[in-house]
């Protein structure tokens, strides 16, 4: 059984997956065949499964009944555990879009008859209401981006696609429908003309539209666009008069082939994944609806769907490289939603240093590129399905053996920086205390990602091990206390640890530090701390108490004093400039709220 649809069972819980090779029926007798194994999915005990959305993952989200049968309610079914959504004080609530991390989304109708977006996170359901509009209507969830797609209706009664925050409306059209958006930027959906007819239409990442017909179906009721991969394969449905209603895929190049669940009197195609295979739903005779999963037989002269490679990623942390060139740009950010990865990390061979991605970056980190290896960690062992086309340009390679996860050998520490607003370019040093390891990174966007790595999977960090955390600013001076923070089973589990680093620039405390290098001669620097602006002077006695010298420093900004550049220098001459004998000095810092003494050594 293929792994998208291998599910555990939990408690009455249970998958029943009856496998039908069938062929697709042709729209006419120039439609070439395609062979499809349909999977129906199914939960015991319910008879309306309305199967609408599913991520890589083999998860899948739509609508059943309600226990009473009396309204449309939201379910999931997530690593096999189906779960049902009502959103409250709703006359029935839809869900219609799943992403790679189990959040859902569609909508709901309300008391007022007005429809309202939702989206389910983490067990919770938020409402959504797109700026300004009536109603909001959510049919897709994008993984690259996380937006939003579908349709409103505005304050005068007109509906428009929306993807984001973009609003679509088809150019003369007196409705306009939004569905799905690919990771291309490519929006599906339909329009109604002025005569009244529908179509379907794609608006093309240029802000061109293509528009989408069925020439031999001249009297349709509606044709209803679900869904567009990054290939451009698009799945839609549509309805005659007089006739059945029907789902269709569309090539790319340009062939439909009609998609029907043998022994359905209908059959409707919600999504197309990657791999070419189509998830829906269908209707039997006797009312009751089911879920599916169909599968395309390949052929070795076929490349619909382009070239396909499956990969088993362990739980824990793996090296792979991406067998095959994605259709659309590719960044570790987007690796990680296809995957479920806590943390991606490559080797930046220019600087000689590993870079590491985690989900809280600001922006989607490095690209995926062929012949490279990177380093995920997963919270479970999963299957995943790569497409696209061979590497150009590059050496070909095999996918990169995963590597059991018996030790943390890579691990990353990774945060944002909270106090000055411009840290880009600042140097965040980590040590693990008990190893004496560090590891170095540059700030950007106030955010870091340092990461360790042992290529012969030793360990690098165990559970209660302190890491030291500082940062310096561009030009190597001292701008934060040091952070220590310890390890635990989660951060090894994830192989990160996050944390945050507050008032970077400014000290918590004043403080006048040791002397270095003690003993000295004839020079020394003394380093301090200010966690408020003044005057500031330090002043030097010998052992009797007799004042040997005062330097005046002025008016002090609140900072880090500790690097040669900043800290007070002495030269080891009294106000006379005379060289003081060896022995043992007092030096003291005065400022207007506080002063402090210690002690330092000229050996000569």
């Amino acid at each position: 059984m293929d792994h998208h649809i291998k599910m555990r069972l939990f408690l009455s819980i249970c998958l029943i997956i009856c496998f039908i090779n069938h062929a697709v029926a042709q729209v006419d007798t120039e439609t070439p065949t395609a062979d499809y194994t349909f999977e129906t999915i199914e939960v015991p005990g319910v008879d309306f499964l309305e199967v609408a959305a599913s991520n890589d993952f083999g998860d899948y989200a739509g609508n059943t009944r309600s226990p009473d049968g009396e309204k449309t309610i939201g379910f999931t079914l997530i690593d096999g555990v189906f779960t049902t959504y009502d959103f409250p004080d709703s006359l029935n609530t839809y869900f219609y879009a799943l992403d790679n991390a189990g959040k859902a989304a569609g909508h709901y109708k309300g008391t007022d008859e007005l429809y309202h977006g939702i989206i389910m996170e983490d067990g919770e359901l938020t409402q959504y209401d797109f700026p300004g509009a009536a109603q909001t209507f959510i049919y897709g969830l994008s993984d690259e981006t996380g937006a939003l797609s579908g349709n409103i209706v505005d304050e005068t009664g007109v509906t428009h696609a929306f993807s984001g925050d973009l609003v679509i409306t088809f150019p003369g059209a007196v409705a306009t429908y939004g569905d799905f958006v690919n990771a291309a930027g490519a929006v599906v959906g339909s329009y109604v003309d002025a005569d009244g007819m529908p179509h379907g239409f794609i608006r093309n990442p240029d802000g061109s539209f293509t528009t989408i017909d069925l020439p031999k179906m001249p009297n349709l009721e509606f044709l209803f666009v679900n869904t567009i991969t990054d290939f451009g394969v698009i799945g839609f449905r549509a309805k005659a008069v007089n006739d059945i209603l029907r789902s269709y895929l569309l090539m790319p190049d340009g062939i439909l082939y009609e998609v029907r669940f043998p022994g359905s009197i209908s059959t409707v195609v919600r999504n197309v994944n990657q791999d070419g295979s189509i998830i829906g739903y269908y209707d039997l005779a006797d009312g009751r609806r089911h879920g599916f999963v169909g599968r395309p037989t390949p052929h070795p002269d076929e490349e619909d769907f382009g070239s396909i490679f499956s990969m088993h990623l362990s739980k824990g942390l793996n090296m792979m490289s991406v067998p095959l060139k994605p259709t659309v740009h590719t960044t570790a950010g987007s690796l990680a939603v296809k995957i479920g990865a806590t943390t991606v990390i490559m080797f930046d061979a220019a600087n000689q240093q590993f870079v590491a991605w985690t989900p809280n970056a600001p922006d989607d980190g490095f690209p995926i590129e062929g012949a490279k290896g990177y380093i995920v960690n997963l919270p479970e062992a999963r299957d995943v399905v790569f497409t696209g086309t061979r590497w150009t340009n590059e050496p070909q390679v095999a996918p990169a053996p995963t590597i059991a996860p018996y030790q943390t050998w890579a691990f990353v520490v990774s945060g944002y920086l909270e106090g000055r607003q411009h840290l880009d370019g600042h140097l965040v040093t980590v040590q693990n205390l008990r190893t004496g390891t560090v590891m170095e990174t540059r700030v950007r966007g106030n955010y870091f990602a340092a990461a360790s790595v042992d290529l012969n999977y030793h360990s690098v960090v165990e559970v209660g091990d302190i890491l030291a955390l500082t940062v310096t600013d561009s030009h190597g001076n001292t701008v934060s206390e040091t952070f220590n923070f310890t390890v635990n089973s989660a951060n090894l589990a994830n192989a990160v640890l996050n944390v945050a680093l507050d008032d970077i620039g400014t000290p918590k405390q004043n403080l006048l530090l040791q002397n270095y290098p003690n003993p000295f001669n004839p020079e020394t620097w003394i380093p301090y701390r200010l966690a408020e602006a003044g005057p500031v002077s330090l002043s030097i006695y010998d052992t009797t108490g007799t004042l040997v010298r005062t330097l005046s420093l002025g008016y002090q900004s609140a900072g880090f004093y500790q690097n040669q550049e900043r800290a007070v220098y002495w030269d080891g001459r009294n106000a006379l400039g005379e060289p003081v004998a060896s022995g043992v000095y007092f030096y003291q810092l005065v400022t207007p709220s506080f002063q402090q003494t210690r002690r330092m050594l000229i050996l000569k």
